[in-house]
């Protein structure tokens, strides 16, 4: 309403103050300096008109070689500029706002010249440095009038965004024990059945289903007899990355001067990889932040529903973001679920959200109690003590890592080791490769 108003009064004070020069003029009798004075407010006017039809009708659109590369990879863009009236655009100066300290080759900035219904092409690369996700975009564009009155510029509302996937180092040079829980094996207890594994035979009870009758033994003896079958469960693995900036502030940089939470992202997605290749289920859960607003999902699910153009408007330059949904992917066998969980890696960003201990509660009921917890984070607190030894009480088996940090270790091994968890510290490259060494966990 209040928009509305002031474009009014606008409206009424450009007619009312030309009326009443022209009341003066006349009564003055000043008439080459009435022509003068209605010659200039044309020329304003003539330039107010071509800063509203020549900026506001541009369309832009960009195209992107990949959106999910490797660190150290090109992403090679083709960006398309469109007049799409039937009246030409003089001039206009278009510059991408791109990721900083990232090597540029092309045209990513121009001065340029539009026809009617032409479009115009940028083509520029940009050498993706590290991880994340890296906005491309928006475009800005200032005109102006060709008398040189006004200038306008306009911030366009779409934007393209790359993600750069973790590092990760492969783990099958190390000699994999002979105690190492891989695949299926058999339960001590179960409700469940697995009905490719026959250990046996029994007598018949009423309710028994038909396809559970072991014919062959039945027809020999003269009597029903019913197959048992061995309780199997799935052995699997849930990776939970802590990713609260207070769980990172007194963790060490790595030797090569890479922060801590990077060297931990590197280190959950090695353990995700190694255990996908042997045939693990897994699962990841972490509480960070997703910039985009999709966790647990790829871009390319999200580009098929509606929720990626509402993500990609929260994620707009300027807006603050305070979406605390936690990273959640539950653990299952197939051939994306790698990849799924390196591109959720790859956007994941530092947060000041739920502790892990707090998220941890709250997964667990989609973690199955077979399943190996694999825990990795840089601080140890009182909290998360009584939290991990709650969560071991009922059951749970877990590993848990350090990275960078002596002192959290040195607590976490005090706490922990009595009862059967056990403590890694990743300050050293070596230490990752115990997770291939198949200790039999308590």
């Amino acid at each position: 309403m209040n928009q509305g108003k002031k474009i009014l009064l606008n409206t009424l004070l450009w007619i009312a103050l030309p009326a009443a020069l022209l009341g003066l003029f006349f009564l003055l009798k000043a008439g080459v300096l009435l022509i003068c004075i209605y010659s200039f407010l044309l020329l304003l006017l003539s330039a107010r008109i071509m800063i509203t039809l020549w900026l506001k009708p541009l369309q832009c659109s960009r195209k992107l070689s990949s959106n999910i590369v490797n660190i150290g990879d090109t992403v090679k863009v083709i960006l398309k500029i469109r007049n799409p009236y039937f009246w030409p655009l003089f001039w206009a100066y278009a510059e991408e706002n791109l990721p900083p300290h990232m090597p540029k080759q092309g045209t990513f900035k121009r001065f340029l010249f539009l026809p009617p219904k032409k479009t115009l092409h940028l083509y520029y690369s940009l050498k993706i440095m590290k991880r994340g996700c890296h906005a491309i975009g928006p475009l800005v564009v200032e005109t102006g009038d060709v008398f040189g009155l006004f200038r306008k510029s306009r911030v366009d509302k779409k934007r393209d965004f790359v993600t750069a996937v973790p590092n990760y180092r492969m783990i099958e040079e190390y000699q994999v024990g002979q105690n190492r829980w891989l695949g299926d094996y058999t339960a001590q207890r179960s409700i469940f059945e697995d009905p490719t594994r026959i250990r046996g035979v029994r007598d018949y009870r009423r309710g028994d289903a038909l396809k559970r009758i072991h014919w062959k033994s039945s027809a020999r003896t003269g009597r029903l007899y019913s197959k048992v079958y061995d309780p199997v469960i799935e052995a699997g693995t849930t990776v939970a990355l802590d990713f609260h900036e207070d769980s990172w502030k007194d963790a060490a940089p790595d030797k090569n001067g890479e922060p801590a939470s990077e060297v931990a992202v590197q280190t959950a997605c090695s353990i995700c990889r190694y255990l996908w290749d042997g045939g693990w289920k897994i699962g990841f859960f972490s509480n960070g932040r997703d910039p985009l607003g999709i966790p647990g999902i790829t871009m390319a699910q999200a580009s098929s529903s509606d929720s990626l153009s509402q993500a990609l408007e929260a994620a707009r330059m300027g807006v603050s973001d305070h979406r605390l949904q936690a990273i959640s992917i539950r653990a299952k066998r197939s051939q994306d679920q790698f990849s799924l969980i390196h591109e959720n890696m790859g956007r994941i960003t530092l947060s000041d959200g739920l502790p892990l201990e707090t998220l941890l509660m709250e997964e667990l009921p989609y973690i199955e109690r077979q399943q190996v917890l694999v825990i990795i984070t840089g601080a140890v607190t009182e909290s998360f003590i009584s939290g991990i030894l709650g969560i071991r009480a009922l059951g749970y088996r877990m590993m848990i890592f350090i990275v960078n940090n002596t002192v959290a270790h040195d607590a976490a091994f005090e706490a922990f080791v009595p009862h059967g968890i056990e403590v890694f510290d990743l300050e050293h490259e070596r230490r990752l490769s115990e997770v291939a060494t198949g200790r039999r966990f308590l």
